[in-house]
């Protein structure tokens, strides 16, 4: 864990995780890749093969609006899925490969809410609070309701020493999800700092017992 409130930043965006998760993240790459490469390929040429079965019976402004329902729901699926594929190979470790999913998710789907935070969380990482802000910011507003955002920005005023806008979001992120043991840990670590030792431990053993990999496991 933390040892004090001097801790350098990016120690708090260090993602925990076990053998067998890893060994996981990098056979989601593989199928991901696939179902990637496939929507890339194909995507260009789907809406027409559906349209030429109802040639005819679509006016011109119908055909127009089918075709543009199919390309934002095709936008949103490969959104999705680099999102995902993001995710997985921050996991095993390629970080430069997983910002540039992030990034073309965030371009395939400007609205897609879990990729702005899964990039805040890696610029975060890095170091860069004022674009991670900026990202998890953006997460918020696109979906008021999403508790890994509200522990990112949690996260990141943290690291900022920003206390109670963090405890704020830490208390926002159980709110929305009660059974999110990362922002249990986190608020753990905060009441730390604040010499809360008995809430810490507390809000600890809650993320464990939810999940959250202990060090050394």
């Amino acid at each position: 864990g933390a040892k004090s409130a001097g801790m350098p930043s990016n120690n708090l965006f260090t993602v925990r995780t076990t053998t067998a998760e890893k060994m996981q993240a990098m056979s989601n790459v593989s199928l991901l890749n696939e179902r990637i490469s496939h929507i890339q390929d194909h995507s260009a040429g789907l809406p027409k093969l559906n349209l030429d079965q109802t040639e005819g019976k679509l006016s011109p402004q119908k055909r127009e609006m089918f075709e543009r329902a199919m390309a934002a729901s095709q936008s949103r699926k490969l959104a999705a899925l680099l999102n995902q594929r993001g995710t997985c190979l921050a996991l095993i470790g390629e970080r430069s490969k997983a910002i540039s999913d992030l990034d073309e998710a965030v371009i395939s789907d400007k609205n897609y809410a879990p990729a702005f935070n899964n990039r805040a969380w890696m610029l975060a990482q890095a170091g860069k609070l004022d674009a991670a802000m900026v990202d998890v910011n953006k997460a918020i507003e696109l979906s008021p309701e999403m508790a890994e955002a509200y522990d990112t920005r949690g996260t990141i005023y943290l690291a900022l020493k920003q206390y109670e806008q963090a405890m704020k979001d830490f208390n926002s992120s159980i709110q929305n999800k009660e059974d999110y043991a990362e922002a249990y840990y986190h608020r753990a670590l905060l009441h730390k700092i604040q010499g809360n030792e008995s809430q810490s431990a507390a809000d600890e053993k809650r993320a464990i017992e939810l999940g959250y990999p202990v060090q050394g496991q």
